[in-house]
């Protein structure tokens, strides 16, 4: 592990001949949080953060950022000039653990990280604000209700059209989450917190965004998709889709 100088990163970016090795080589931080290097393999954040094109100086919300992992690695993405917006509600810290969360953040080690903590009913962003806004296997509790736990009913139209406001003219919306069977009915979120990837896409078209491109390399074709997502069997391993949505044009 080393540092890298944010020079030769900015370099890297604005010169056109940023690659996955090149967010691979930011990543390479002695500064990261060690307890996440282990699920770099699983996590594949160079790649992550390649395909989603989150680049130095831009301003990013990472939706539901559950312990952070993403969040981290965002922060070493967009570097000192550039800022993170990490949202939990109040059930993802009570899950998480607060000690356990504030753990990553203690003594300003990531400067660039600001925390939000809202439920997703009262969700207050700025207009127009963001570059990239990731939603990493977070989409599906959009469509999950706990309320012995305090994850209430959330307005998913509601709450996506916040999001759609927050993103700047040529913004774009990262999503990855656990692929339920095709056809599955949107009560799978539920019962195994996955979602078919076509019910996505109808989703994000009717609330304004566009598909852009969309990845294979979280695919796994020996998940049969029929198993809760913390299944040991599946856990950490799940068929996952990877989507980039731009803002629909008028």
């Amino acid at each position: 592990m080393r540092k890298l100088n944010y020079l030769v990163v900015v370099t890297l970016f604005f010169t056109g001949i940023a690659s996955a090795n090149s967010y691979q080589e930011i990543l390479q931080n002695s500064d990261r949080w060690q307890q996440d290097l282990k699920d770099d393999d699983r996590r594949k954040p160079a790649q992550v953060m390649s395909f989603f094109q989150v680049k130095p100086g831009m301003k990013v919300l990472d939706v539901f950022s559950g312990a952070g992992y993403f969040t981290e690695v965002t922060s070493f993405i967009v570097g000192p000039t550039g800022s993170i917006d990490a949202h939990n509600n109040q059930a993802y810290v009570d899950y998480i653990g607060k000690d356990k969360l504030l753990a990553r953040y203690k003594d300003n080690r990531l400067k660039n990280v600001n925390l939000i903590n809202q439920e997703a009913n009262d969700l207050s962003l700025c207009e127009g604000c963001y570059d990239r806004i990731l939603m990493v296997l977070t989409f599906h509790d959009l469509y999950y209700v706990d309320v012995a736990n305090g994850w209430n009913k959330i307005g998913a139209p509601m709450f996506m059209q916040k999001i759609k406001r927050s993103l700047k003219p040529g913004g774009k919306l990262g999503i990855i989450d656990h692929n339920a069977e095709t056809g599955a009915n949107i009560n799978v979120a539920q019962s195994l917190h996955r979602i078919d990837p076509d019910l996505i896409k109808q989703k994000m078209q009717k609330w304004g965004f566009e598909l852009e491109a969309e990845a294979d390399f979280h695919s796994n074709s020996e998940d049969n998709r029929s198993l809760p997502m913390w299944d040991d069997s599946v856990r950490g391993k799940t068929d996952k889709s990877v989507l980039r949505f731009v803002i629909a044009k008028q």
